[in-house]
């Protein structure tokens, strides 16, 4: 399979070392639910052999933000740090930002509205 470019059923993976050596996009196909956690998960686990030291999950197509995807990031983001990976976020501030800062935990993420502003970011 193509190193640039993989896909799931649920996940869209796409290496970034063009732009950034160990960075990846993972981007949810469709709606947000428990098994797309779990591809989301594998796909990580997956990319760690390429020497991920960036992730960046696009958030943009999402309409809605709900509590299975706050768990799903949230352990994501805890997964990640562990490992010394980072994470970015792309996605709208009343989409994604907004029930993190409910949930008391948008401090643990840093969101940006594209991918370049994801990569440029420190």
């Amino acid at each position: 399979m193509d190193q640039g470019l993989a896909v799931t059923q649920l996940v869209l993976v796409e290496a970034l070392d063009h732009l950034r050596p160990g960075a990846r996009l993972l981007r949810p196909c469709g709606g947000f639910h428990a098994r797309t956690g779990i591809e989301l998960m594998a796909a990580i686990d997956g990319q760690r052999a390429h020497a991920l030291d960036l992730l960046i999950l696009d958030l943009t197509e999402l309409v809605t933000f709900g509590p299975v995807a706050l768990q799903i990031v949230v352990q994501i983001a805890t997964e990640l740090r562990r490992a010394g990976i980072g994470l970015r976020l792309i996605g709208s501030e009343q989409v994604v930002g907004c029930p993190l800062a409910v949930a008391g935990v948008r401090s643990l993420f840093s969101l940006h509205g594209t991918v370049g502003e994801a990569l440029r970011a420190r």
